[in-house]
């Protein structure tokens, strides 16, 4: 350990103040480790980080005037005078290498040390998941494995390296628990290279009746309410005729037609009702896909004679295949892909432990309700079993998923996974940029945050809300590297924020499993 200074009057028990040695004031640094060796009370030691660097010359007050201003040149003598201040946030006292809340302020006069190394000092910080090490002593500050269980986000603008810190955090998790990951990959990019052969594309996720039509709708756009209105029963009628399953039959005979006996009505539609349940509509996209069955002028034709029996005026049908046949092709062709269930896929991560899921394929609304149906698989496991599932779900881009107002269905779900997950080891990773929009069921329930460089202001306020600065400044934030990130909350061992460098995690297309 290198001695930087010593402790200067007025200190207390979680800060002292110090004044910096003079040829130790080019290695100081902010957020560096350092010890206190008590003056007084011999073998009483303090770890605690260095922050408010501070430079002072008496002679150079901006609040006294000075010769300098008549006299520039004379700005230049006595270039020794300058000194340099700081404040040590105190973690704590170091005893038998644990660090216990220290409740007793050091000793003016006593000793500071930089820790430059983890030789420096015996700390057992316990075991756990590494991430990364403290930036200037290079100690390893592991998570604490149950942390999972009590959910993570991981905060910071683009190219601070969010992505590297969950790829590092994943790495632990897969070899040093039984945990499974699931990881929802919102580009494709930051995730999928890694395990190219673990990642599923969504194109080929069953989507339910609902979450066609929203794809639909945005696809044509211009005549949505109309596709809200007719498209579910004509996709159901669709579905089920073209699997060729006998409820075909069934359905057509829901759509008896009467003629009215006033004239300028409409016809008047009785439709019954078919019961069908979840996995029989997957299974019949299913069916439907893997014949390579979906077919833009024979689903259009579908649509325009449902919206006819369900008693929609000319020109609605009409209009209803013409825009589904101009803009709606290349939408219903990729229906064709559909092959796999949110069941098959929860069970492949379960199986071989880690699973992306690219969302990059689809669009926004499905990939929401891709997320909640994940979550909605691993609720029903519990419910059937009882036991915990043992499941950390990665959502990058989370405030798309999880923000207050928009983000239905997914934010239902992960709102209740936060909330209740931890009993039944289902752990939530939430990856964004943004704070601010986050809602605020999901911010009181995120126990570990890693953040570094923030987008906005508010974003440092919002964080503020959830997590304990210790003094951090946003200032600070802003002078971050890639990599680089506070790591705060329940996972760290010293429950204080400490700055930390993520370790290397090397090339997509090089996975450590």
């Amino acid at each position: 350990m290198r001695e930087i200074g010593v402790v200067a009057s007025n200190s207390r028990s979680f800060e002292a103040p110090i004044l910096i040695f003079k040829d130790a004031e080019g290695f100081v640094r902010e957020e560096m480790l350092v010890v206190v060796e008590d003056v007084r009370f011999v073998g009483r030691r303090y770890l605690g980080v260095l922050r408010f660097a501070t430079k002072f010359d008496p002679l150079l007050t901006v609040t006294q005037r000075s010769a300098v201003v008549e006299r520039p040149e004379i700005a230049q003598e006595g270039a020794d005078i300058p000194y340099e201040t700081a404040v040590v946030r105190i973690i704590g006292e170091v005893v038998g290498g644990r660090v216990e809340p220290s409740s007793t302020p050091p000793t003016p006069r006593s000793r500071v040390y930089a820790v430059e190394s983890p030789h420096d000092i015996d700390l057992d910080l316990g075991k756990g998941l590494v991430i990364g090490v403290h930036k200037y002593s290079g100690i390893e500050i592991p998570m604490n494995i149950d942390a999972l269980r009590y959910h993570i986000a991981v905060v910071g603008t683009t190219g601070t390296g969010k992505s590297r810190l969950v790829k590092a955090l994943i790495d632990e998790v897969i070899e040093k628990t039984s945990w499974s990951v699931i990881v929802f990959d919102h580009t494709g990019v930051d995730y999928a290279p890694y395990w190219p052969n673990k990642t599923v594309d969504t194109s080929k996720i069953v989507l339910d009746i609902d979450t066609i039509t929203e794809g639909l709708k945005v696809a044509v756009g211009a005549i949505e309410n109309l596709i809200e209105d007719y498209v579910p029963i004509a996709l159901l009628r669709y579905i089920v005729c073209r699997s060729g399953h006998q409820l075909c039959s069934q359905i057509e005979e829901m759509f008896t037609v009467s003629k009215a006996g006033v004239k300028g009505r409409s016809e008047d539609v009785k439709i019954g009702v078919v019961e069908v349940s979840r996995d029989l509509v997957e299974n019949l996209v299913i069916s439907v896909s893997s014949k390579n069955l979906w077919n833009v002028a024979e689903f259009s034709k579908i649509v325009a004679e449902t919206a006819t029996k369900l008693g929609a005026r000319t020109p609605t049908p009409q209009k209803l295949a013409l825009y589904i046949t101009l803009f709606g092709d290349h939408y219903v062709k990729r229906l064709n892909r559909m092959s796999m269930k949110i069941d098959e896929v929860v069970e492949k991560a379960r199986r071989d432990r880690v699973v992306v899921i690219d969302l990059s394929s689809i669009e926004t609304e499905a990939r929401r309700v891709i997320v909640k149906r994940v979550l909605e698989r691993l609720w029903e496991i519990v419910t059937e079993t009882l036991k915990p599932v043992n499941t950390l779900v990665v959502i990058d881009e989370a405030h798309n998923y999880a923000c207050e107002h928009g983000c239905r269905p997914s934010n239902i779900l992960i709102e209740k996974s936060l909330r209740e997950g931890r009993k039944w080891g289902l752990g939530v990773v939430l990856a964004s940029q943004r704070v601010i929009d986050f809602s605020t069921d999901v911010r009181n329930n995120v126990n570990t945050v890693f953040f570094s460089k923030l987008q906005t202001p508010y974003d440092f306020k919002q964080l503020e809300g959830f997590v304990d600065l210790a003094g951090i400044r946003p200032e600070t934030l802003s002078l971050l590297n890639t990599r680089e990130f506070f790591f705060a909350g329940l996972g760290n061992p010293l429950k204080y924020p400490m700055l930390i460098k993520v370790r290397e995690v090397g090339n997509p297309g090089v996975p450590r499993i």
